[in-house]
């Protein structure tokens, strides 16, 4: 499971993937995932995509580690 630095790391380094993919918000939020508490990074869609991988991967030196990936349909937001 991934703790909130993991999840802010893998949202960091895949923030450019995820726009490439349509996103126009990427936060991260904690959730439950095989009865575990985890932390995960949503991404926000105007239209679901297509295609997202349920994970993301990051690296620490030579660790390797997955964090979940959730994509979210939202409206822009909009300032009045």
């Amino acid at each position: 499971m991934a703790n909130e630095e993991q999840a802010n790391l893998a949202r960091e380094q895949h923030a450019d993937f995820l726009r490439n993919l349509g996103a126009h918000g990427i936060t991260i939020d904690e959730m439950k995932q095989r009865g575990e508490k985890t932390f995960a990074v949503i991404a926000l869609f105007d239209h679901q995509p297509e295609e997202i991988p349920d994970t993301l991967e990051i690296k620490r030196g030579k660790k390797v580690m997955t964090v979940p990936l959730v994509a979210r349909v939202a409206k822009k937001f909009k300032a009045e």
